[in-house]
């Protein structure tokens, strides 16, 4: 269960990663709605696993309980925000916008990885 929950959110971050930085970089295109929209599914897959994992074995601490929902709240408004631009056809008028947030809502969203992490380790060695 954890395994499959760390694998999940180490997929969102490749994901979310290639998205943000490639769409900076080139736009925004399709592609980048497809990879972050599937960045978007494995991180909601690796949160529903761990919370999973924490209703069995112990809840992680709730500073990151509130940082990671809040994060995958945050990507998924940002992946709104990119899908209703590009269905409308507006991609290139929101592009200033779509790139102004990404790099602070996928910051956040690092946060939350990072902090779940190490949470999970110290807890694993018995230093919370």
């Amino acid at each position: 269960m954890l395994m499959q929950a760390v694998i999940w959110m180490n997929l969102a971050l490749a994901f979310y990663t290639y998205a943000v930085f490639s769409g900076r970089r080139e736009g925004l295109h399709v592609k980048h709605l497809v990879v972050f929209g599937l960045g978007l599914l494995f991180d909601w897959l690796g949160t529903h696993q761990m919370s999973l994992f924490a209703a069995r074995f112990g809840k992680a601490p709730e500073w990151h309980n509130l940082s990671g929902i809040l994060s995958l709240g945050g990507m998924g408004l940002h992946f709104l925000l990119a899908l209703t631009a590009t269905l409308l056809g507006k991609a290139a008028m929101a592009n200033r916008a779509f790139h102004r947030v990404s790099l602070t809502i996928y910051s956040l969203w690092c946060i939350a990885f990072v902090s779940g992490a190490a949470s999970g380790m110290f807890r694993m060695y018995g230093k919370h």
